[in-house]
């Protein structure tokens, strides 16, 4: 089994390779490699749960922000 830890801003990273967990979990579930530009977003804002209903994949980096405004007014945080 991989190792995996925490990196500065708290997302799980594989220890051999420095591979963003989500990001690696991303490609396994689309069956590709992720298109430069694409961000994977953790659903419940919960940076060590990278199972697969708990990740969703933007096209760029202005979609994913607009998630995170429309969260912001509703929950009150980015």
């Amino acid at each position: 089994m991989a190792r995996w830890y925490r990196d500065g801003e708290g997302y799980p990273r594989f220890s051999d390779s420095d591979e963003l967990v989500h990001r690696w979990k991303a490609e396994k579930r689309l069956g590709r490699p992720l298109i430069d530009g694409e961000v994977v977003h953790h659903k419940n804002r919960c940076k060590t749960d990278y199972s697969d209903d708990n990740l969703w994949v933007f096209k760029n980096q202005s979609k994913h922000d607009r998630t995170h405004r429309s969260d912001k007014e509703r929950y009150g945080f980015w």
